[in-house]
């Protein structure tokens, strides 16, 4: 300390409260900042595990696109690391097909409701469903002509 004309001068500098304060409002704000981080990378994840299961989804639609479930009711396909199992519940009765003129054609029809189950690494990851038309050949195109 100096003296000046007979005061005592203090020397200027942070008194230990001063430093306590500016900590502790230095660590709340940490502490906001990582919370909202952490609220973000969770969000993150989350949206990315949403867009990876319905890409599986599709993925498992597509393979099962040329599925006859009149043929094939239920079964699996596998595209690593994809596993696909279905199986098909009738919706309706079995109907003959008809041309645009009112005729019938040589395929008979049922409806299904196809249950998807989608697995990636021996873990389910989506389950959903869908409608799809079974088909079977039940009157055989006649080729004579005579």
């Amino acid at each position: 300390m100096h003296r000046v004309l007979g005061r005592v001068r203090r020397e200027r500098g942070f008194t230990l409260l001063e430093a306590i304060v500016a900590m502790v409002v230095m660590a709340t704000s940490l502490l906001a900042l990582y919370s909202w981080l952490s609220t973000s990378t969770l969000a993150l994840n989350r949206a990315q595990a949403q867009s990876r299961s319905l890409e599986d989804a599709r993925s498992a639609r597509a393979l099962l696109e040329d599925v006859n479930p009149m043929a094939t009711p239920r079964g699996t396909r596998d595209a690593a690391p994809l596993s696909v199992r279905w199986q098909a519940e009738a919706l309706t009765e079995r109907r003959p097909g008809l041309s645009s003129v009112g005729f019938p054609t040589q395929f008979d029809f049922v409806l299904y409701e196809m249950q998807v189950e989608v697995r990636r690494d021996d873990r389910t990851v989506r389950e959903f469903s869908f409608r799809k038309a079974g088909w079977e050949i039940a009157r055989p195109i006649n080729m004579d002509e005579e």
